[in-house]
């Protein structure tokens, strides 16, 4: 009897639960994030173990890389092997989770202080089929960062104004340039589609997304087209050559770029280069239906359907995305939060409130698996269009809505 007691204290010193004990209130969170933002997740699963809601509870944090995680979580979670929470996950992700059925909604236990403090835009990017599944945290949209020194004045408030004063910065003899964006890449570009009355997938009558409406080929699309073409033919501001983005990186950093259409990945190396910077969104095109309204990346905290205690990893779900766990990820990642209180505390970051006005005006991507059919033709469509100075920008944009159609 004596053994039988030594060996159990030992097992309890090395940490090994007991059956019964410890492994009862064991919540598991699976991350891909790294390095500083790996600490976020531990530090925040430490807090949490410390709060009233997660008292009694042991949080294991376990890496498994992006690329993994949606096969293993589908394949582990229904044998009981997959975590509890997942964290972070980019809400375009989501889609075939959820048709997996590996995800819990989650609506009935956000409370209504987060849900108020939350912008409806970043719920209906962690929604499914009128469901949400995960709660949002932080999030990302490309928005204009200028140079205070070349443009003291800011960017522009209109679209005349935007254009003319992007031509009086450029000399590309000189290498430098008003205003530089990948105009042949769509997820770029899709802030200036949306703008002229483009957009990937219409609405059902409940609100859901519906793969049969697909509105990148309609007439909103054909002004986007044209307008990204006359960025590059009719105003000379995006000369061949130009286009890529590790060349615009160098020229914003190196002082002989105004404005770039860029998104918050690329702020750490603008700091770097000491440039002093400001960030906004540009203005309305002229014929445009709505504001600039760029793709939004949501990413959140979601609940395993397989967890054994749901309301327990709710919790500690709910616990990642409060403002204050989202100003330490800030703080210590850089990420931008996408909860109001939190955007407020940060109003003299121009990275948060730059991007946040972005995000505020953005359309989240559609997370619906169809979507993984549309990016080859449309990226496809979106390069030619910008090729030659008089493209057919119908025949072009059709084409590409129709290969889309068929794949599904």
């Amino acid at each position: 009897m004596k053994k039988k007691l030594l060996f159990a204290a030992m097992l309890s010193a090395f940490g090994i639960a007991l059956v019964g004990q410890a492994a009862d209130n064991k919540l598991v969170i699976w991350t891909s994030l790294e390095g500083p933002e790996l600490t976020w997740v531990t530090d925040t699963a430490k807090r949490f173990e410390a709060s009233p809601a997660g008292k009694g509870r042991n949080v294991e944090v376990t890496f498994i890389p992006f690329g993994e995680i949606n096969t293993k979580l589908t394949q582990s979670a229904p044998t009981g092997a997959g975590p509890d929470v997942i964290a972070l996950v980019p809400h375009d992700r989501i889609g075939p989770l959820a048709a997996a059925g590996v995800l819990e909604p989650v609506a009935q236990y956000m409370s209504a202080a987060q849900k108020s403090d939350t912008p409806v835009s970043s719920l209906d990017a962690l929604s499914y089929n009128g469901s949400l599944l995960g709660f949002p945290a932080f999030g990302e949209a490309v928005a204009v960062i200028y140079n205070k020194k070349m443009l003291p004045g800011g960017i522009p408030k209109n679209w005349n104004s935007f254009i003319k004063t992007a031509q009086g910065l450029t000399n590309a003899g000189n290498q430098q340039f008003g205003f530089l964006a990948n105009i042949a890449q769509p997820y770029a570009m899709f802030g200036f589609y949306s703008a002229m009355g483009a957009y990937v997938f219409g609405k059902d009558s409940k609100g859901a997304l519906n793969p049969n409406d697909v509105g990148l080929g309609n007439e909103g699309a054909v002004k986007g087209a044209k307008l990204a073409n006359d960025l590059r033919f009719k105003y000379n501001l995006v000369p061949d050559g130009a286009q890529d983005g590790g060349v615009q990186k160098d020229l914003f950093t190196h002082g002989k770029l105004a404005m770039w259409l860029t998104g918050p990945w690329d702020v750490g190396d603008v700091k770097k280069s000491g440039v002093d910077y400001g960030i906004g969104v540009p203005p309305r095109p002229t014929g445009a239906v709505r504001d600039f309204s760029p793709f939004v990346g949501i990413q959140g905290a979601l609940v395993s359907a397989y967890a054994k205690d749901k309301k327990a990893a709710a919790s500690l779900a709910q616990f990642m995305a409060t403002s204050e766990s989202q100003l330490a990820m800030n703080k210590l990642g850089g990420r931008i939060p996408v909860s109001k209180r939190a955007i407020g505390k940060l109003k003299s970051d121009p990275v948060a409130t730059g991007f946040g006005a972005a995000i505020k005006k953005g359309i989240p991507m559609p997370n619906i698996p169809e979507m993984g059919k549309v990016w080859d033709p449309w990226g496809s469509a979106v390069a030619l269009t910008v090729q030659t100075a008089t493209p057919d920008y119908t025949g072009i944009l059709g084409k590409a809505v129709n290969q889309i159609k068929a794949a599904k």
